[in-house]
């Protein structure tokens, strides 16, 4: 009983084992993949206390690679924290979570997950009512 369980758990390993595939790494030890999509999905903006700051979903123009958000009023845009969602595989150059001065539009990189696609997104933060 033991050993048909033993060669049972083994014949499963075996058969997993080539099916994983040797993706490449990236400089950064980042795993590189085929997928040539690049695009944001979701931006958001957080204050002090982690909770948003914005008024509404940020607007996201993945032709143009604009990003249009709202904050609202009395917010200190030169002391927040980004945050974004992108396509599956996707990396963003330099990285968000980080306090951040919105006072004039920032730039972030989305790179593909082949790492062949570049696309620069602009950040435009206002203030309600301004």
């Amino acid at each position: 009983m033991k050993k048909s369980v033993l060669t049972g758990i083994l014949g499963v390993i075996c058969l997993l084992i080539p099916s994983c595939k040797d993706y490449p790494v990236d400089d950064d030890g980042r795993l590189m993949t085929t997928r040539g999509q690049c695009y944001m999905s979701m931006f958001e903006l957080l204050g002090p206390d982690n909770r948003t700051v914005l008024v509404s979903a940020a607007t996201i123009d993945t032709v143009t690679c604009t990003v249009t958000a709202t904050a609202k009023f009395g917010t200190n845009i030169k002391h927040v924290k980004p945050y974004c969602s992108l396509v599956t595989d996707a990396i963003l150059e330099p990285e968000m979570g980080v306090w951040t001065d919105f006072t004039q539009p920032c730039k972030y990189t989305v790179v593909s997950g082949n790492r062949k696609i570049r696309k620069e997104y602009t950040i435009t933060v206002s203030l309600q009512g301004e």
